[in-house]
């Protein structure tokens, strides 16, 4: 009997920690969108450019909300991008999280081929960044 109260407490303190992670995969398509409460920036040092048609940056995510504090769990986003001026497409190259002290606690790396390119719809912030980086 007792064994049975165990493996129900057990269930029941499991259940919204495995219910969580099904709402929120971790793969670095999903962490690199920003959600609601955040803000991504064009980090403008880290541009660089390999002849007239390639290069690559990054883009910061962070918490902006002002109101509501960031989840316990939360981590900062540095997603990195490879583009095609010719084209005007983005292909997602890597996500690092960043821990509250600014450290890198781990960073997905998205194998050349696994991310497919896209063109940024016009007006859209990534439309934006891709018209930044290749106006260099």
């Amino acid at each position: 009997m007792s064994l049975r109260i165990v493996c129900m407490s057990l269930a029941a303190a499991l259940l919204p920690t495995l219910s969580a992670a099904a709402e929120a995969p971790l793969d670095a398509e999903t962490l690199a969108q920003p959600r609601e409460g955040e803000s991504a920036t064009l980090d403008m040092v880290s541009i660089h450019r390999f002849g007239d048609t390639y290069g690559t940056f990054e883009v910061i995510v962070v918490w902006i909300d002002s109101v509501r504090p960031p989840p316990e769990d939360y981590f900062a986003r540095r997603v990195r991008y490879a583009v095609n001026c010719d084209e005007g497409t983005l292909t997602l190259a890597a996500v690092g999280l960043i821990d509250r002290a600014g450290q890198l606690y781990k960073r997905m790396v998205v194998p050349p081929g696994a991310s497919d390119p896209v063109k940024p719809p016009k007006g859209s912030d990534e439309a934006k960044w891709l018209q930044r980086v290749c106006m260099f």
